[in-house]
C-alpha cells in the first residue's frame, strides 16, 4: 500500500485488529475443544463430557461478547482501519462458524450421543486446521502480507470437507439400518460441512479486503 496523507492527519483506530484477533482466537479454542471432545467421546464420563460442552459454550459466549464490542465500536469510531462493512461482515461470519460448532456440541448432548463415526472425528480435525489457518490469514490484514497461499489452502480444505461430507453420507446410509441414527448424524454432518464452507468464505472475504487495500 502506498503513502496516504489521510492516515497521518486522521489516524485509523487499530484496536479493531485486536478485537478481530481475539475473536478468532476463541474460534480456534472452541474448535480445538470440540475436536478434543469428539475424538475421545467413547471414553468420556458424563462429568468429563459435560465439562467439555461447557468449555465449548464458553468460547461461543465469549465470541458473542467480542462481536458485540466490535459492532458497538463501529458505531462510535470515526476512522476505521478497514471498511466498516468489511469489519462487520468478518465479525458476523467468524461468529457464525463458532455457532455451528456449538450447535453440533449441543445436539451431541441433546441426542445422548456417546459414540460417533470416524468421519465425524475427521471433520473435527479438519475444522481445527481450517480455524488455525484462518487465524493466520486474519493476522495478515494488519501486517499487509499476501494471503493468496493461505486462502488457496483454506479453499483446498473446504473441498476436502465437501468430499468428506459426501463420503460420510454414503457410509452412513450403507452402514446402518437404524433410521434414528441416520437422521441424527446426517444433520450433524450437514452442520459441520456448512462450518467448513463458512470458514472458507471468511478467507475469501479477507482476500477481497486485501485486493481493495492494493
Amino acid at each position: 500500500m502506498g503513502f496516504n496523507l489521510l492516515d497521518l492527519l486522521l489516524p485509523r483506530e487499530t484496536k479493531f485488529y485486536d478485537y478481530m484477533n481475539r475473536h478468532i482466537d476463541f474460534l480456534v479454542e472452541g474448535a480445538t475443544a470440540f475436536q478434543d471432545m469428539i475424538s475421545q467421546i467413547e471414553t468420556l464420563s458424563e462429568t468429563d463430557l459435560k465439562s467439555r460442552l461447557v468449555n465449548i459454550k464458553r468460547c461461543e459466549t465469549e465470541m458473542d461478547k467480542v462481536e458485540a464490542t466490535i459492532i458497538q465500536e463501529l458505531q462510535i469510531t470515526f476512522i476505521t482501519p478497514l471498511d466498516r462493512e468489511d469489519i462487520h461482515t468478518l465479525a458476523i461470519q467468524v461468529d457464525r462458524a463458532m455457532d455451528m460448532i456449538n450447535a453440533v456440541s449441543r445436539k451431541v448432548e441433546i441426542y445422548g450421543i456417546h459414540a460417533v463415526p470416524n468421519n465425524m472425528k475427521r471433520f473435527g480435525d479438519l475444522i481445527v486446521t481450517m480455524a488455525r489457518t484462518l487465524r493466520e490469514t486474519m493476522h495478515m490484514l494488519q501486517s499487509k502480507k499476501d494471503v493468496k497461499d493461505l486462502c488457496e489452502r483454506l479453499h483446498k480444505m473446504e473441498n476436502e470437507g465437501d468430499e468428506l461430507f459426501h463420503n460420510s453420507l454414503g457410509e452412513l446410509f450403507r452402514g446402518t439400518t437404524n433410521p434414528i441414527d441416520i437422521i441424527k448424524f446426517k444433520e450433524l454432518y450437514e452442520i459441520l460441512e456448512d462450518c467448513t464452507d463458512t470458514i472458507d468464505y471468511v478467507g475469501k472475504l479477507i482476500r477481497g479486503i486485501k485486493v481493495k487495500q492494493g
